[in-house]
């Protein structure tokens, strides 16, 4: 195969992964935001950015259920770097919570994924960010 066949091929299936992807990303100054639609219709968004040597990862939750309590997770390079239980506040009607914990900044790029469930209706929502 030339060199512009395998150039062209590989920004196809590079194209054809991000599309794929079932969060959205995108540069925010020197953070990253993304975000997912979770399995019932909550909404999900991982904020990251750089804080002092760690990296700051904030995960926002906007539901139709408030007072529900969920248990979010954060994995930093898929090793569980935290667990906490917290119950989506009200607003309008609807639920949100946030959660921010900072996380060990690796050498090199930071894989951080956010998952939520809702421990009364099992709602499930899963978004991940590189930084």
């Amino acid at each position: 195969m030339t060199t512009p066949m395998l150039i062209l091929s590989t920004a196809v299936v590079g194209s054809l992964l991000v599309l794929s992807a079932p969060t959205t990303a995108s540069a925010v100054g020197p953070g990253v935001v993304s975000t997912a639609t979770c399995t019932q219709g909550a909404n999900a968004m991982l904020t990251l950015s750089h804080d002092d040597g760690h990296v700051e990862a904030e995960i926002e939750l906007h539901t139709d259920q408030a007072g529900q309590m969920w248990k979010v997770r954060f994995y930093n390079e898929n090793v569980k770097a935290l667990t906490v239980s917290q119950r989506a506040d009200s607003e309008d009607g609807g639920g949100t919570l946030s959660v921010s914990r900072l996380l060990t900044n690796h050498a090199g790029t930071d894989r951080i994924t956010a998952t939520a469930t809702n421990q009364v209706t099992e709602e499930r929502c899963v978004v991940r960010a590189t930084l």
